[in-house]
């Protein structure tokens, strides 16, 4: 008789392994299906995923696609998709109007979210990302209200929203809120940038760099990030392009010559939105494809993006009130 390998190795094994793989060993027995399932595991793979990628010489980063249209043959109800936001192998996307979903592209997990309550101004911004100190994810969605923009945010344990904080209309360039630091960041007008810390719901405003391109009207900044940093990419004209990064709550000048050699890796993510019906389903179209590290459009506009075990449904055992696993309602 074969000898059976000890179930810790079997686990070092297995948190090394794809998302699409680690799904289908779920149906080799009922020992593995746990393993696979628990928030341990979970959270050990999801480690792994962002070493191995940020370990890799020829990888320069995971992006998700920003604008994706639905297939041709639904062709009667073709809409482009507003991308939210994208953390932890998660990605939330707004189909309709100011409906929300939470998917996991991998494991086809989707959470459809409630509409934020009194939406009669017009939406200005939004974000999604991970509250570390609750161990949570939420959406933030800000609203137009007098001369104030009112922040809502709903975390996915308690599937509620909540008044978050309200800040001064500074005429945002950009509704797509970047993630970076445990922070969403948007653009704005007299020169700064709007911050959210997704812990203590605070703002904070940071200066662009003291240049003349960022700091003119006409000029053309995207946020984005870039290893683990915030990145500006400030282009004005008939001027030579500027990439900034900010490291030690400094901006620094950008030197991207190592990645001359590296390569984005994009992942498509397609909605179908039935707008006769208002429903909307999730199809993932596999189109993964290599870019260069150094076209604007992944570097700048395009989210991180790692493979995950994540489930979007998260749930809270009513007895001691902690999280305590993944809820697995897929939707095909």
């Amino acid at each position: 008789m074969a000898d059976v390998a000890p179930f810790d190795v079997v686990e070092q094994i297995l948190v090394r392994l794809d998302v699409k793989d680690l799904i289908r060993y779920k149906s080799i027995c009922k020992p593995w299906r746990s393993l696979i399932s628990s928030p341990r595991f979970v959270k050990a793979h999801l480690n792994h995923s962002y070493n191995n990628d940020r370990n890799n010489r020829q990888l320069g980063h995971r992006r998700i696609d920003v604008w994706i249209d639905v297939p041709v043959s639904y062709s009667s109800c073709r809409k482009k998709l507003d991308f939210v936001g994208s953390c932890n192998g998660l990605v939330c996307v707004s189909p309709l109007n100011v409906e929300f979903f939470v998917t996991n592209p991998l494991t086809l997990e989707t959470n459809k979210l409630p509409k934020p309550p009194y939406m009669i101004s017009k939406v200005v911004c939004w974000g999604f990302g991970y509250d570390p100190s609750a161990d949570d994810y939420k959406v933030v969605a800000g609203f137009d209200s007098k001369k104030l923009t009112r922040f809502y945010a709903l975390a996915l344990k308690s599937n509620t929203w909540k008044v978050i904080g309200e800040v001064k209309s500074k005429s945002l360039k950009d509704s797509k809120g970047v993630l970076c630091g445990g922070a969403l960041h948007w653009l704005a007008k007299n020169n700064v940038i709007i911050s959210l810390d997704l812990s203590t719901e605070e703002f904070k405003e940071i200066p662009l760099p003291i240049n003349e391109e960022c700091e003119d009207d006409r000029a053309y900044n995207k946020l984005g990030v870039i290893e683990e940093c915030l990145f500006l990419y400030s282009h004005y004209y008939r001027l030579p392009t500027k990439k900034w990064v900010m490291k030690n709550n400094k901006w620094e000048l950008y030197n991207d010559d190592h990645c001359e050699t590296k390569y984005n890796v994009v992942h498509s993510l397609t909605f179908v939105v039935d707008l006769n019906k208002k429903t909307s389903d999730v199809i993932i179209y596999d189109d993964s494809r290599l870019v260069s590290c150094n076209q604007r459009n992944y570097t700048c506009a395009s989210h991180v993006f790692v493979q995950s075990l994540v489930s979007p449904h998260p749930h809270v055992d009513v007895n001691s009130n902690n999280y305590d696993g993944q809820k697995r309602n897929v939707k095909v």
